[in-house]
């Protein structure tokens, strides 16, 4: 069994089989508290995902996402994503370290304390802050300052004109405090280039949100390529919240083991089975207006959705993952068509935290 992994829907420890008895849901507070983006799982297939033009600006310009089999999603997941559903822009690097409680050390070089910079255009990083101006660096072994390269040089990537090992934090501490927001083309780099971000637990990030708690759901069995499956289905979207499977459904049953006794029997059908309608206003055609079956929770700004894929029958085991959308002020929201696997779940190893505060939950299953 995998331990913590994941945006949100991490293994449960062992502290939760102590309580299972329990009649109220578990916080999710607890379940997040040891998730992290470094610590979700890898890959089983290389993902390629277009960001279709009218929802460009919504994820800091990204055109697309590669990730390649085996990959971490922190080492391949742009921050714009993390962001849109995080608000990991909001950080500084000193907040990090001090929620990671990871001490500074001020005579460490940038190329240690802020690696990312190096792979930022001089132009962007100035315009962080008009401060960055005056920050000493050297260039071709002589030393001059940021602001005096961005006249001839200011188009090119620092790292390849500036030795950000010949600067130490102590002579521009005032780094430490930009947030990341502002540094133009960040965005666009994955998480594990900011020092100590991808350790940060999920409910320590800004964008984190929750008005609730969780089921703590045992799966039971998974079933594939079964006809009519209408009864005691929990997933859909926000516009298909009764979602149905008439033919070819995988789907996994679970029953309750904490709180919410009314979700026994609940069926989540695969993501690979069933697509649903998603997304809202102007950017609800994203993605041709679809996103797979899943259950949604507003646990980010930006919301996700839990999704099921890869069922087989033969181990009894499923791929948990985690999707995404992207909202814009006046222009609704897109569909959850971002997807990124968590963890593995399986009739032997089956705990799951299922979040409470979706509509998908009492709506689709208890009036059914």
């Amino acid at each position: 069994m995998n331990k913590f992994i994941g945006l949100t829907l991490a293994l449960i420890s062992p502290l939760f089989a102590l309580s299972v008895r329990a009649e109220t849901p578990v916080p999710l507070n607890n379940v997040l508290a040891k998730t992290s983006i470094g610590s979700m799982a890898k890959f089983t297939q290389g993902m390629t995902t277009k960001i279709p033009p009218q929802a460009q600006s919504i994820f800091g310009g990204l055109t697309s996402i590669n990730c390649a089999k085996g990959a971490s999603p922190a080492s391949c997941i742009p921050m714009a994503i993390w962001n849109t559903t995080f608000n990991t822009g909001q950080l500084t690097t000193a907040e990090i370290a001090q929620k990671t409680r990871h001490s500074v050390d001020p005579n460490s070089s940038l190329a240690t304390a802020t690696p990312w910079l190096s792979q930022l255009k001089i132009s962007d990083a100035l315009a962080a802050n008009p401060a960055m101006a005056s920050m000493p660096v050297t260039a071709n072994g002589v030393r001059t300052t940021l602001g005096n390269l961005a006249s001839s040089q200011g188009g090119k990537i620092l790292g390849k004109v500036v030795d950000l090992r010949q600067t130490q934090l102590a002579q521009f501490p005032q780094i430490q405090n930009i947030k990341l927001s502002q540094f133009n083309g960040l965005s666009k780099l994955p998480a594990n280039v900011i020092p100590n971000l991808s350790q940060l637990p999920i409910t320590e990030m800004p964008g984190f949100s929750l008005s609730g708690g969780i089921a703590l759901m045992k799966l039971d069995v998974i079933r594939t390529k079964e006809r009519k499956i209408h009864h005691m289905v929990m997933s859909g979207s926000n516009r298909q919240p009764n979602a149905k499977c008439d033919s070819n459904c995988d789907y996994a049953e679970f029953h309750p083991w904490v709180g919410m006794p009314y979700l026994r029997g609940a069926k989540i059908i695969s993501g690979d089975s069933l697509s649903v309608q998603g997304g809202e206003g102007l950017l609800a055609m994203v993605n041709g207006g679809m996103e797979p079956t899943g259950v949604e929770a507003n646990i980010g700004a930006g919301g996700v959705k839990f999704v099921i894929r890869n069922l087989n029958a033969k181990t009894g085991s499923a791929t948990v993952n985690i999707n995404f959308r992207g909202c814009g002020w006046l222009v609704g929201c897109t569909p959850y068509f971002l997807g990124i696997p968590l963890f593995t779940i399986s009739e032997r190893n089956n705990w799951f935290p299922l979040p409470t505060t979706s509509v998908s939950v009492y709506r689709q299953v208890k009036l059914k």
